[in-house]
């Protein structure tokens, strides 16, 4: 028979072992939060699936956009473009809605 001492006892370590698992989850999203001052370097301006596991993206880097291939074992290079004068600066991009990567693609496929 089950007493309850030990019943109260398992349930109290359940408890403290979920307040452990809640903790420890809550202090990695703590650490892995980039820095406030600090912007992030790269920012993904399109993407674009070429197949079920491939896409083509492009990624804005120090003033430059890059097209590349990503695949499920690598990442390519494509082409290193500048970064047109009529594009949204990087820190207003999440808040304006960005241009479609195929048009995009095709304005840089001309020059």
């Amino acid at each position: 028979m089950i007493s309850p001492g030990s019943t109260l006892q398992t349930v109290l370590a359940l408890a403290a072992v979920l307040a452990l698992i809640m903790a420890c989850a809550w202090l990695l999203r703590r650490v892995q939060r980039p820095q406030a001052g600090g912007a992030n370097p790269l920012r993904l301006r399109g993407q674009l699936m070429v197949g079920p596991r491939e896409r083509v993206v492009l990624v804005e880097v120090a003033g430059q956009w890059i097209v590349a291939g990503v695949s499920a074992g690598s990442v390519r290079p494509l082409a290193v473009l500048p970064r047109p004068d009529d594009a949204p600066p990087a820190e207003s991009a999440a808040a304006a809605p960005l241009p479609d990567f195929r048009t995009l693609l095709a304005r840089f496929g001309k020059q």
